[in-house]
């Protein structure tokens, strides 16, 4: 596996959310700033893969999907 995209979305109790699905399950991991959702998903991905080193990503993609106001 070259790259693992995770949608990322804002929580509704502040913060973030990030989700991938996987042909074998999926990862969900949160974070209260974007920095800190970043440690979280290496982990989530480190713990996923941990049994198989060889299929760790080489990149992870984030598609952050955030609405805000414009006024």
């Amino acid at each position: 596996m070259n790259e693992l995209v995770f949608q990322v979305e804002p929580d509704e109790d502040g913060g973030y959310v990030a989700r991938t699905k996987l042909p074998n399950g999926s990862i969900i991991t949160q974070g209260d700033t974007l920095d800190e959702l970043k440690a979280m998903i290496k982990d989530a991905v480190s713990g996923y893969f941990f049994d198989k080193p060889d299929e760790l990503p080489k990149t992870i993609r984030l598609q952050v999907n955030e609405v805000f106001a414009f006024a």
